[in-house]
């Protein structure tokens, strides 16, 4: 007789995480896929097997089941987390940090770089759009994936983080989340648009 198989022990009192921020709610999200799909593999054996393998079908889709609640658990913690975390003023942009990317980038590249920037952030704004009104979840990954980049790179930092949350949505497929952050997101993206076009023109 097969043994119940018993779920890790991974209450939420006792969240284990490691590297960076972005990093822990990607993986999460991520983790949680990989256990969709097992469980959608399993379900096929059962389909197809039957009573072959109810013997262990059984206890291993209830552990299963139980992991998947307890990655639940953990990626709602890890959100919510980064949620609330101190909040900077609306559009708050360093631009200590912005200013020395160009003094880095020197008089002859400095206009290109910001051309190139506002491009890069037009274009991901118009795809990152479409992808939440049609809850494309891959593109909303790529693209907050890249705007964690951009974001980061020119010091606009809460954009940064409310892009490493909606990542984190998307990965779980959370419609309501996503929703939730599109409008403060697209909002904060516009103004780092706004804020690159005036370093563009010189204004």
């Amino acid at each position: 007789m097969t043994a119940p198989l018993n779920a890790p022990n991974l209450g939420s009192d006792t969240v284990v995480v490691c590297g960076d921020r972005a990093g822990r709610l990607a993986l999460s999200g991520e983790l949680a896929a990989g256990l969709n799909e097992t469980m959608i593999c399993l379900a096929r054996l059962e389909s197809d097997l039957g009573a072959d393998i109810a013997a262990f079908a059984r206890p291993l889709r209830q552990a299963l089941t139980d992991l998947c609640g307890h990655v639940d658990r953990a990626a709602a913690f890890l959100a919510e987390a980064a949620m609330d975390e101190p909040t900077l003023t609306p559009g708050c942009i360093d631009e200590d940090r912005f200013q020395r990317l160009l003094d880095i980038a020197g008089p002859d590249t400095a206009a290109e770089l910001l051309h190139r920037m506002h491009l890069d952030l037009r274009g991901v704004r118009d795809r990152l759009d479409r992808a939440l009104s049609a809850d494309d979840w891959n593109e909303i990954r790529a693209q907050t994936h890249v705007l964690v980049s951009l974001a980061g790179t020119v010091g606009a930092v809460e954009l940064q983080r409310l892009a490493e949350v909606m990542n984190a949505a998307a990965h779980r497929h959370d419609h309501e989340g996503a929703s939730v952050l599109h409008p403060e997101l697209l909002a904060r993206l516009d103004t780092l648009l706004g804020y690159v076009a005036q370093k563009r023109d010189g204004r």
